[in-house]
């Protein structure tokens, strides 16, 4: 696998490897050729540690039906699957919401309809803050300092709803 050099990435994937098969569906990592021509035809640059996340994994679902990761799309992948949320179109204004500001870049979808981004004002190079877009009141209802905190924070919460073999967590009230 590929980590930062720092291994800052290390810690999320360790603990994916905990839960069955069925709980999670990642893809493959991409090259970074295809992360580089992404980035030209956008014309950004994506923080370090998504690159080095894109390596190991180029997009899928956590806790399924979840959260969906983008993913970049490149030809070889065959045709574009339903459903699915590519980062070669985060910019595509039928992509985007009405009242989402230009600074953000959708890394992810919520299963009730919410985005989540990088706020691309503050990349730092290495990093930047991740956003979660509100499409109902049209702005930004949660903030993370990182990649490495939201995605952290999405096996938090979802390790209070499933157990590492998929099985619902029941709530006493």
């Amino acid at each position: 696998m590929v980590y930062s050099e720092i291994n800052v990435l290390e810690p999320f994937f360790e603990e994916i490897t905990k839960y069955a098969d069925h709980v999670h569906s990642l893809n493959p990592g991409v090259d970074i050729y295809h992360i580089e021509q992404v980035e030209k035809v956008l014309n950004i640059k994506f923080p370090k540690i998504y690159k080095d996340f894109l390596q190991v994994c180029n997009g899928g679902e956590l806790f399924l039906p979840g959260t969906v990761l983008s993913e970049i799309y490149y030809p070889e992948l065959g045709s574009k699957k339903k459903g699915v949320s590519y980062i070669n179109e985060s910019f595509r204004t039928d992509r985007r919401p009405p009242g989402m500001t230009k600074n953000l870049f959708i890394i992810a979808d919520l299963n009730y309809g919410d985005l989540i981004c990088f706020n691309l004002n503050t990349s730092n190079g290495q990093d930047a803050v991740v956003v979660q877009w509100d499409t109902e009141s049209k702005s930004v209802s949660r903030t993370w300092k990182g990649f490495k905190d939201w995605i952290m924070d999405v096996l938090k919460e979802g390790s209070m709803l499933v157990d590492y073999e998929g099985n619902e967590i029941e709530f006493d009230f």
